[in-house]
């Protein structure tokens, strides 16, 4: 089995130790969209596009885990949060 490099994927995925202002496409997933998950999510991200079930949102590293607590504590499910990839300018 050929062996994968996967430093490339690795610089632009992040690290959880980041605390830069750098920006993430990431997809969060939820059982649908409300107005009320929109404003509990653009608390701390920039929603891009809305979709069926969730959003694309333009976020930092450390406002992932701050949109899944903040989604929790209403008792609100999420099926899914993904990074996509870094955004760069």
């Amino acid at each position: 089995m050929k062996k994968t490099d996967y430093e490339l994927l690795l610089k632009t995925i992040g690290s959880p130790k980041e605390y830069s202002d750098g920006l993430y496409l990431v997809y969060i997933e939820l059982y649908k969209t409300t107005k009320t998950f929109k404003k509990i999510i653009s608390k701390h991200c920039t929603i891009l596009s809305e979709l069926e079930f969730g959003y694309i949102c333009e976020v930092n590293m450390q406002g992932i885990p701050e949109i899944a607590r903040s989604l929790a504590l209403k008792n609100h499910a999420i099926y899914q949060i993904v990074r996509l990839g870094k955004i760069t300018k």
